[in-house]
């Protein structure tokens, strides 16, 4: 009993149970994106062309091809004795890819074909990328 004082008696409704939603999953990548094969193998194809004509440095391709491509370049264009000057390079006709044609056999692996023109001579390069952490590396090459 209370004297002197008004006696409430609050009736506390209970709150509305609020179910979370459930928490939605996607896909987050982990780094940059893989390029398109064809684009990349037309971009390799002109630097390998290029280191052939001894108008790029080898060194430039050690990041986009084996170890076992890079000595057969490297073999290649030691045997061949091609260094060209600036003065040189201006005055001779550029190599120019014609063509690449680019299977995919299986995931992550890609065969290329390309046509590469010399001035007046052609010449036929195969090759093989495979993916290697998250990029395309060159792993068998062959000149025709």
């Amino acid at each position: 009993m209370t004297q002197g004082a008004l006696a409430l008696r609050y009736q506390v409704e209970p709150e509305p149970a609020v179910v979370p939603a459930p928490p939605t999953l996607r896909l987050v990548p982990t780094g940059p994106q893989l390029p398109d094969a064809q684009t990349w193998a037309t971009k390799l194809v002109q630097a390998m062309a290029e280191v052939l004509a001894g108008d790029r440095p080898i060194s430039q391709l050690v990041r986009f091809t084996d170890a076992i491509v890079f000595n057969d370049l490297n073999r290649r264009v030691r045997l061949l004795g091609l260094t060209t000057t600036a003065t040189a390079r201006g005055q001779k006709e550029r190599s120019a890819v014609r063509s690449v044609h680019v299977s995919k056999p299986v995931s992550k692996v890609a065969e290329v074909a390309a046509h590469v023109r010399y001035g007046d001579r052609s010449r036929a390069i195969a090759l093989r990328l495979e993916v290697h952490r998250g990029r395309w590396i060159c792993t068998a090459l062959e000149l025709g």
